[in-house]
């Protein structure tokens, strides 16, 4: 998630960077972590909740990371539990910097190994421990990547662990290829830097283990004039959830998209079948990749019956509404 930056992650990063580099604003406004974790523990609703978890983010010191860990323990005791905010929380974790990392791993343990929290959660925070820690994290992908449990239906977190071990054992050989684009963003998987083959099949292949499924995936996404025309080739075939959500989380970064893609995302989000994971990820992109009529088109997501896909859509709404 992780979990989960689609389109409204790029909006939020876009807004917080600029505030980064004005640290001093936040001194003149005397806005402190305290009070952003305050915004998530009272009856904010889910769009200020949302942001105050990325004003968090900004902040580069451990009183934040303290809140945002006190922030995830609230949204865990409040009814209903918000997915959404809670995997936003363990992504956020996992964009801090390797000195807070004793801070934070045994946090994101602690979750992954929590059979009773959603499967996105826990995906995103495996995702978020692969960026920040190289020894602890090993023993415990290495453990999830071979389970198949009913707590995993889909194989979110298996696939995620597999992924994350792999990313984990080339750092070393690949860690100078994360983190170039999109406001250093790391990825979960270091783009390939040149493909002597079509990027698509080799996705589809099914000997292509998901490592190298992302890592192409990210090549694609540094290469989008070249090949976002094709992209709903991958949307629409019979790979896994949690890859389909990070195909709708590049095309999100990526904020442009033709014609034919766009009406392949409109019919991605209506798809009722598509697991919840990819379809909210799709429905955050939407915004980025068609200002016309996106608010009409996002209003009819904000009574579905999954919560992730209704609070995504007010998110997205208060973003469409400002931009458009």
């Amino acid at each position: 998630m992780q979990t989960g930056y689609s389109i409204i992650k790029k909006i939020f990063l876009e807004y917080l960077n600029k505030q980064l580099i004005q640290q001093k604003l936040y001194q003149m406004d005397a806005k402190t972590p305290q009070y952003f974790l305050e915004i998530i523990q009272n009856n904010s609703s889910v769009v200020e909740k949302y942001k105050a978890i990325f004003e968090l983010r900004a902040f580069d010191n451990e009183q934040a990371i303290e809140c945002s860990k006190i922030a995830f323990q609230s949204l865990k005791n409040q009814q209903p539990k918000s997915c959404l905010l809670m995997h936003e929380v363990a992504y956020a974790l996992g964009q801090k910097d390797q000195k807070y990392a004793n801070l934070i791993v045994d946090f994101l343990i602690e979750i992954i190994n929590d059979v009773n929290e959603f499967d996105i959660v826990r995906h995103e925070a495996a995702e978020a421990l692969a960026n920040i820690d190289q020894k602890k994290a090993l023993e415990i992908f290495n453990q999830y990547s071979q389970q198949e449990t009913q707590n995993d239906p889909q194989f979110i977190l298996r696939d995620t662990c597999s992924l994350a071990m792999m990313k984990l054992k080339t750092f070393d050989e690949l860690k100078h290829l994360y983190g170039l684009k999109y406001y250093g963003t790391i990825e979960p998987a270091a783009p390939f830097e040149q493909m002597d083959c079509d990027p698509f099949d080799y996705i589809l292949a099914n000997d292509t283990i998901i490592f190298d499924k992302y890592r192409a995936l990210y090549y694609i996404r540094n290469n989008y004039q070249q090949y976002f025309d094709r992209i709903d080739q991958l949307l629409f075939s019979n790979l896994g959830a949690l890859i389909k959500h990070e195909i709708c989380f590049i095309i999100g970064q990526v904020s442009q998209a033709p014609e034919n893609i766009i009406e392949s995302i409109k019919k991605f989000c209506q798809d009722q079948n598509v697991p919840p994971i990819a379809r909210h990820e799709a429905i955050a992109a939407f915004q980025t990749i068609n200002p016309k009529n996106t608010v009409e088109f996002l209003k009819q997501f904000i009574d579905d019956q999954d919560q992730i896909i209704r609070e995504t859509a007010q998110v997205s709404l208060s973003q469409a509404e400002i931009y458009y």
